[in-house]
Formats: C-alpha cells, structure tokens, sequence
C-alpha cells in the first residue's frame, strides 16, 4: 500500500504567533515602553505584568510529543490550560530558532538558516562558526538583550559553561550577561539567584531533552525520562519562585525519528548528486548549492525523483519561507524540506555520527513546527 500523499508544509499564517513574539511578549510584561517590547503578543499569549521575567528555552520540547507524554510530566500538565500552542521558524533548528527567539527576527534576516551553511567552498557549522568568522558580524540583527540593556535593562542568560562565549552564544545572545552552570538543579539555582537579586529578565536554557531525542529518539524510553527529570526540577523551580515574577516556558522545534531505510544518501544517489555542487543545512532541511547554469536542471530533477517525499523551494521563493533578507541567499540554490521520517544526507562529507542520529528536525511538518508557551507564573 502507498504512503498517503504528503499535504502542505505547516507554515504560520497571517498573524499566527511565531516563536519570534514570545520574548518581546515577556519584555512588554515588565514595561510595555521598553524597546522590542510587543504588548499585542502579550495580550494575545495572556502574559500579565510583572516586575521581573523568568523565560525558559527548552530545547527539542515540540507540542507533538509533549502533548503525548503529559502523563509523564506532571508539572507541565497541571498547566496545560495556560499554554498556547505556536509556530516555530524555518528552519526548525536550534541555530535558527534560538536566534529568532533572542532578536524577533525570522532567519532570513539573521543569516541563521540551519545547522550549516556552505561558504567559500566549505560547509560551517552555524553552532561552533568557523575560525575566521565573527558570530557578532554574520548575524547583523540587534538582539532583543541587547535592545533593552542600552535603556539599562539588565537580562542574564543561564546556560552550560561551554555555551558561554561559543559562537551561537554571540550570535544569538549577546547583550545578556552569561552565567554558567551545568546540570538542570544548578542552572535552577543559578536563574533564583538572579531573580534574587533583582535582575528584570532572565533566559534559562535547557537542553537534555533535545539530546536523547537526537541519540535514541523522540520516542524513546531516554526521551521520557529526560522529560520527566526536567519535569521534576521545573516542580522545584516553581515553587521557589520569588513573589511577583513571571514565567514563562517555550521551545525551540520539535522533532521526529527516522531510520536507516529513510535516509537517502547522495553519494550512493548519482541521480540526485548530478549537478550539485554541495549541499548544506541539515538532514530534514537541505540546502541544494547547484554547479553553475545548473539549478533549475537540478531542482526538477530532484522534485522528479523526490516526488511527494518533499516540498522544494527555488532561491525566488525562499524569502517567504525563511524570510527576507541576506539569509535567503546563503541557503543557495533551493531548499528542501523532508516530510514524513525522510532525511538527506553525504556520507562523502558528514560523519557516521550526525548521519546516524535518530531523532531529527529541520523541516516543515507538524511535530517539527508546534511548539508550546506556557504560562508558569
């Protein structure tokens, strides 16, 4: 029996809230004047005024899976009626969406357009950057810490000691003093003891969910499990909240498993490999950089062979994917994006251990784009 055709890519909207309202809701909590602060989205995501701002980023929390394992977190399900359920961005990725939360921009204008980039005859990873490349630079968009710091609002973003000064961290976070802290119940303490004293906005991140999906899979035992321990400590968190500050819970994507047999692999696919200079982005969501004169021969072959496995966007389209801005271009010749539990990958040029993860995003499905916000305090 055939596999039901693939329908339309889960895009916002209209005014659908995206992942890029949420930090500018929470500013307008603390003062609707502030810079980047948006008091509609406030309004519409029912965020009410407080003195101080705890919002937490949790990596991998897609609405999909975490609808279905409510059971299993007892925390998050008492708060189910105070959550609303959003769009992230595309690509649905880390580098893309933890930039778009921190500046309310859509990743064409940050250039932030996937786990790589291919540039100057190399693929970079946008989470690391290449030696060379200044993070501040390649993303050119103010970010919402930023904005607030120069009217003397001060924000502090809670994350593991590596991340502090990585590239991502410039790219995405900077005007946000950092604070390091490794495990889940000493980042807890750490955005308490800032809240303590008296910082107005605090971003706490958190990303151990994100990581058993990627190694065993979003619907795995070490999934649950790494839901279930946030669950607890997020328990903790709550009740040791000071007085008066709100919080507030998103993520960043979702997730789904794929497997061996859904993964095609270029190097072994000359049909696909024609013409194709490099690809880039990652396994759901494929950057296609075609050899010169060849793109259109190379997109309709790829839609040919692909079929309904697909949605394929030419470079004129991008923008209104993506968004627009200089990030359209880095993507290349055309983006594609993977349905059901496909992947693309090069084993001539990734290694055996990112093509073996289980757990993958990127693209433009339903578990991949739903996220939630939640209304914690």
């Amino acid at each position: 029996m055939s596999e039901k055709r693939l329908g339309s890519p889960d895009l916002p909207v209209g005014d659908d809230l995206c992942l890029t309202d949420v930090l500018g809701a929470c500013v307008a909590a603390l003062d609707a004047g502030l810079p980047s602060a948006d008091d509609t989205a406030r309004r519409r995501f029912e965020i009410e005024p407080a003195p101080q701002m705890l919002v937490l980023l949790v990596d991998g929390l897609g609405w999909m899976p975490l609808e279905s394992r409510f059971g299993h977190a007892p925390t998050l399900r008492s708060h189910r009626e105070d959550t609303m359920v959003i769009h992230t961005v595309v690509p649905s990725t880390t580098a893309a969406a933890i930039t778009s939360f921190a500046t309310g921009a859509l990743p064409g204008a940050t250039r932030m357009v996937g786990y790589s980039v291919f540039l100057d005859d190399r693929v970079m990873n946008l989470l690391a950057f290449a030696d060379g490349i200044d993070p501040a630079a390649w993303q050119p968009v103010d970010t919402i810490f930023e904005r607030v710091g120069r009217v003397g609002v001060d924000s502090a973003a809670v994350v593991a000691p590596t991340f502090v000064g990585s590239g991502l961290t410039r790219a995405a976070l900077r005007g946000a003093r950092h604070v390091g802290a490794v495990s889940w119940p000493h980042r807890i303490e750490a955005a308490l003891r800032e809240l303590r004293a008296g910082t107005p906005l605090v971003y706490l991140y958190w990303s151990d969910i994100d990581h058993a999906g990627h190694a065993h899979g979003v619907g795995s035992e070490e999934w649950t499990t790494a839901l279930e321990e946030f669950d607890a400590g997020l328990s903790m968190l709550l009740r040791r909240l000071p007085r008066g500050v709100g919080c507030v819970l998103t993520a960043d994507h979702g997730m789904v498993d794929t497997a061996p047999a859904h993964l095609i692999d270029l190097a072994e696919t000359p049909a696909l490999a024609e013409g194709v200079e490099a690809i880039a982005g990652e396994t759901r969501s494929v950057h296609v950089h075609a050899q010169p004169g060849r793109a259109d021969a190379v997109l309709d072959r790829w839609r040919e062979i692909l079929a309904d496995r697909v949605w394929i966007f030419s470079r004129d389209e991008l923008p209104g994917i993506v968004g627009d801005g200089p990030g359209a271009s880095i993507v290349g010749d055309g983006l594609v994006l993977m349905g059901r539990r496909d992947g693309i990958v090069d084993s001539r040029v990734q290694s055996a251990r990112s093509i073996a993860q289980v757990g993958v995003h990127g693209s433009a499905t339903v578990d991949e784009m739903r996220i939630p916000v939640m209304r914690l305090a």
